[in-house]
């Protein structure tokens, strides 16, 4: 479970799940172990709580705070752009005509599973694009560059993710959500989104509860025979 800064239960966000529980899921094979070396589809869909407890936990909770990026990236040779593509539009139109939620990300790739000591993390920076961050520069590094590198830009969402096996999947997330854009020199101020969830492959969707950011996943395994 993420970590959550309240303790209060919000009934916009249990409507929110109640909903999604009765989404029909088709060819449903159950809980199954996992393993280092098999073969997986992740879909992860990310939003933003727009309720009151969100909005008060947001200015009551947000400091400034620099994110910690992940070395990998979607597209790439560890997390590759997903064959099938992305699936769950209809968790997305569910979180969107509820009313109680804002979609920053809507992700999917195929990844083989690795170990907790191995797998790398995953670069997250999705949401609007809210400037660019102060990058420190040696002598030989004053001139302009001609392209504004990607992770030079700031997010509204940034941070990094991961999947790893033990006897089960597991999500870790280890994320910041900025609530305002910068203003002027200062450093926009924002809130962790930092914990840890166990999974299982399947159609089963899985929700990582936090009263800010919300977070719904599904692990399908794509090596099977």
């Amino acid at each position: 479970m993420l970590n959550d800064p309240s303790e209060s239960h919000n009934p916009l966000r249990r409507r929110l799940l109640g909903g999604l529980a009765a989404l029909p899921l088709a060819g449903a094979t159950g809980p199954a172990l996992a393993q280092a070396g098999r073969q997986y589809r992740i879909e992860l869909v990310i939003f933003e709580h727009r309720t009151d407890e969100s909005r008060r936990l947001q200015m009551e909770l947000a400091a400034p705070r620099e994110a910690m990026l992940g070395e990998s990236e979607l597209g790439g040779r560890i997390y590759r752009d997903s064959r099938k593509g992305f699936e769950l539009q209809r968790v997305v139109r569910r979180v969107e005509d509820s009313g109680a939620g804002r979609i920053l990300a809507s992700l999917a790739w195929d990844q083989t599973g690795r170990d907790h000591a191995s797998a790398p993390w995953l670069r997250v920076q999705q949401g609007r694009r809210i400037g660019t961050r102060d990058l420190l520069r040696d002598e030989a590094d004053r001139m302009p560059r001609p392209l504004m590198e990607e992770q030079d830009e700031r997010f509204e969402l940034e941070g990094r993710l991961r999947i790893w096996v033990g006897r089960f999947l597991h999500l870790e997330t280890d994320l910041i959500y900025h609530v305002e854009e910068p203003q002027g020199d200062q450093p926009p101020r924002a809130i962790t989104v930092r914990g840890s969830q166990r999974m299982n492959s399947g159609d089963e969707l899985f929700y990582l509860d936090h009263p800010v950011i919300g977070m719904i996943a599904r692990v399908t395994r794509i090596d099977r025979s």
